[in-house]
């Protein structure tokens, strides 16, 4: 049997379990089996399979037709360029997220840059709260000069897989088990944070890959969405330096309500940045900042 013959054949039985992206999801796992990229997959379509190779990809789909999503199937996701590692008890990192890493990394570089010509030097700290996979803070260890990055979170299961991408990355950065600012002393630059934001009565309605395999520890934000929102914007405050930023990703409907938290708890030069779909994804704001601008 050919790659082209073995791809059509499979592909067909992820449109009968109808599962969402199937075309998509099947070049994936074939690129995982063959080993290559999908441009190199192209030219092997003529090629005959091994019967190793035709027993995995039959295996995957397998999986796949249980709503299991790809990136736990295979065990890693892309994220700003880099593969980290994925476990089932820990969310998937998703592209809407790289808009968080993006944003930090600008405004850091403008932060590194006053404070060396302030003080000669550039040292930022930052901090990654509810870190998940690591994939925030560690892809701002790589992609920023002279920051020292600290991520924390709560789970266990977070923890050993955002030690484990620290590793696989080569990532210079401190990992701290901890619920919420407990265990955390010193003082940050930025904070970050893409929180549980999910409203509990929302979850049983959504789609299965997320609903029945994505860690609802990591999706749950209890009944109004913005538990976790309220405490770190509230006790964020004793852990950032003047001028500092807090930044977080936001559900499309929550920007009013977490706009609103950071002007109760005295935040300015707040500002919602929209994501590539036009939806409200990204929050940045100071504390306290010289200025009392908000930003649409």
């Amino acid at each position: 049997m050919t790659w082209q013959a073995l791809m059509k054949e499979e592909l067909e039985r992820l449109r009968q379990a109808d599962i969402p992206e199937a075309d998509s999801d099947i070049r994936l796992l074939a690129m995982d089996v063959a080993d290559c990229t999908y441009s190199t997959l192209i030219l092997r379509m003529a090629e005959e399979v091994t019967e190793e190779q035709a027993q995995r990809l039959h295996s995957y789909v397998t999986e796949r037709m249980t709503h299991k999503p790809c990136q736990y199937i295979l065990g890693t996701q892309d994220f700003m360029g880099m593969e980290f590692a994925t476990a089932p008890e820990v969310l998937i990192p998703r592209p809407e997220t790289e808009l968080l890493v993006e944003q930090a990394c600008e405004k850091l570089t403008v932060l590194g840059e006053k404070k060396r010509e302030q003080t000669g030097v550039r040292e930022l700290h930052v901090l990654d709260m509810c870190c998940g996979s690591g994939c925030i803070g560690i892809s701002v260890a790589k992609l920023v000069p002279d920051v020292s990055v600290v991520l924390a979170d709560i789970s266990d299961a977070a923890i050993a897989l955002t030690k484990k991408n620290r590793e696989r990355l080569q990532a210079d950065c401190t990992v701290i088990q901890t619920d919420l600012f407990a265990q955390i002393e010193e003082k940050y630059n930025m904070i970050l944070s893409n929180p549980p934001y999910i409203r509990t009565d929302e979850i049983p309605k959504l789609m299965a890959e997320v609903r029945d395999f994505e860690p609802h520890l990591a999706l749950d934000g209890k009944a109004d969405g913005l538990y976790f929102y309220d405490k770190i914007i509230r006790e964020a405050r004793e852990y950032l330096y003047e001028d500092g930023y807090i930044l977080f990703e936001i559900g499309q409907d929550q920007l009013d309500a977490v706009r609103g938290l950071l002007v109760e708890n005295g935040y300015t030069d707040i500002k919602g940045i929209k994501d590539y779909a036009g939806l409200d994804r990204i929050v940045t704001a100071r504390y306290p900042a010289s200025a009392s601008k908000i930003e649409e």
